[in-house]
């Protein structure tokens, strides 16, 4: 396979931006960096590589690690894998970073949030994937079954989700049966984006910094931390920056035109294959009529 083909058409991993968060984790000078939601594996390897050179520890949170984490462990390298869910699984995980990228949705956020601040001994810097569209203010869930019921939007494995359309569409962003989209965007408790202010109100002196890429990157933080002004100085190229939404806001529209003409081009498969099928069995009865005619005396 050539190395174009391997190009992912749609960019969508925090190793994207692997290199801000390095330097983020330079200027914290994390001992104890949390990840919850290790996905392919890729940023956990980008942050065991900081880790060997920092004296620092990984400590990995996900249902199903994949191979690549699991193997790391193995290997002795410095981290610690949770085979659970989060938020469930973080009773006695500390760290002074955390990277938060597991399930999309108010109730998980805001509880690993809230489990994040509760220890105030130390300031904590927390960075947290798809604050942007479409998770904003919109859960998504992989298992839907492991949020309360009163917690939980009406959603749906079905359809998908375009930019400016609250509800669900025929065709879209889609989780293809892996995932779950709320059937509607916004409201209350709804979203990462969400969940993330209302912490903000809730704990006070917070701040947020935002790369408004890659479904949105975001950098929350005590605004009175001893290294708060170093960080805000490492962000400021990026944070909020307009050229980065308008590319955003391209890239989505050009990957969802995409996903539309992939659907129109199966509906034209299916619609094909009815015909064909329908051909052959009136071709059968054709055939069949003619062989009881030549029988019939």
């Amino acid at each position: 396979m050539s190395e174009r083909s391997e190009v992912p058409l749609l960019l969508h991993s925090l190793t994207e931006v692997g290199e801000l968060v390095q330097g983020a984790l330079d200027i914290v000078r994390a001992r104890t960096i949390v990840e919850i939601g290790s996905e392919a594996g890729g940023m956990t390897e980008l942050l065991v590589a900081w880790a060997r050179g920092h004296e620092a520890t990984v400590v990995s949170v996900d249902p199903e690690p994949p191979p690549r984490v699991r193997r790391l462990e193995q290997e002795g390298a410095p981290i610690r894998v949770v085979a659970a869910p989060s938020p469930e699984a973080l009773g006695g995980v500390q760290g002074e970073a955390w990277i938060v990228d597991g399930d999309h949705n108010y109730a998980t956020v805001t509880a690993e949030l809230r489990h994040v601040f509760a220890a105030v001994a130390l300031p904590r810097l927390v960075i947290l994937h798809d604050v942007g569209w479409p998770c904003a203010r919109r859960d998504s869930y992989y298992a839907p079954e492991r949020i309360a019921e009163h917690e939980r939007h009406p959603h749906s494995r079905r359809g998908g989700i375009v930019p400016g359309e609250p509800g669900t569409a025929a065709s879209g962003l889609s989780g293809r049966g892996r995932f779950a989209w709320a059937e509607r965007e916004g409201g209350s408790r709804n979203g990462v984006l969400t969940a993330v202010e209302d912490i903000m109100a809730e704990v006070g002196d917070l701040r947020l910094d935002v790369i408004p890429c890659l479904f949105g990157v975001g950098f929350l933080f005590p605004a009175a931390a001893p290294w708060a002004g170093a960080l805000e100085a490492h962000l400021a190229p990026w944070s909020g920056a307009p050229l980065l939404e308008a590319l955003e806001r391209n890239r989505l529209a050009l990957y969802i035109r995409v996903i539309e003409l992939q659907d129109a081009l199966d509906a034209e498969q299916v619609e094909r294959d009815r015909l064909v099928a329908a051909l052959h069995e009136q071709i059968g009865m054709l055939e069949s009529e003619a062989l009881a005619r030549r029988a019939s005396p």
